[in-house]
């Protein structure tokens, strides 16, 4: 019965850390991926900034030259440049977020389905108390049980107790009926007194009509 619980703890125990591994070599999959799409995002955005700082460059050398010739600032030429330096910015920023808003939830997710070594060391632990409370119990169970043997030998001497019983009452019926019971000598007896009592009174009527004459 113990190597049974242990082999079914054992497997449950091993399917939880493949489960939790799967899970973690995911959730490292998905990290690797993340700097992946990050160093792509990074680098267009440097390329994006290096692209923007030349023609800011150019666009300055320009807005420089122009400004010798006319003495007035441009301020359209650097609005149209912090406009897209925005947008550049944006674009590149905006895989990154989802990617690190679907990380944080994978996390979460995992973080609220995973079980811990402890609450794991606990299970197991209430695991074999459950256990040894089952085994105590049927060992009492066992201690607590009559064998059929046993019980077939005891039914069998009340059995022949109960023939021997009535055997000895038919032995003793039969011997009652056999003999010359007190009923019948009661009963005698009180016929010879009736008929001494009929012989007494047919004298004492006698003797009085004798005394008549």
């Amino acid at each position: 019965m113990n190597g049974n619980g242990s082999d079914a703890q054992r497997h449950y125990q091993d399917a939880m850390t493949a489960q939790l591994g799967e899970r973690v070599t995911n959730l490292g999959r998905r990290q690797t991926d993340l700097e992946t799409e990050m160093r792509s995002g990074f680098r267009q955005m440097e390329t994006a900034v290096a692209s923007l700082a030349n023609e800011m460059r150019t666009s300055v050398a320009a807005l420089s030259t122009n400004l010798a010739e006319r003495n007035k600032p441009h301020w359209q030429a650097l609005g149209v440049a912090l406009t897209f330096c925005t947008i550049l910015g944006a674009l590149a920023y905006w895989p990154i977020n989802a990617a690190t808003s679907d990380l944080k939830a994978s996390v979460a997710s995992l973080a609220a389905n995973m079980v811990t070594q402890k609450e794991m060391e606990w299970r197991s632990a209430r695991g074999a108390e459950d256990r040894m409370r089952q085994e105590a119990a049927l060992n009492d169970l066992r201690d607590a049980q009559v064998p059929r043997q046993e019980l077939d030998r005891v039914w069998t001497s009340y059995d022949q107790r109960f023939a021997d019983h009535q055997r000895q009452i038919d032995e003793v019926k039969q011997a009652q009926g056999s003999v010359y019971s007190q009923r019948d000598i009661i009963l005698d007896l009180k016929e010879n007194q009736q008929r001494l009592e009929r012989e007494i009174a047919r004298l004492m009527a006698a003797s009085g009509g004798a005394v008549e004459r």
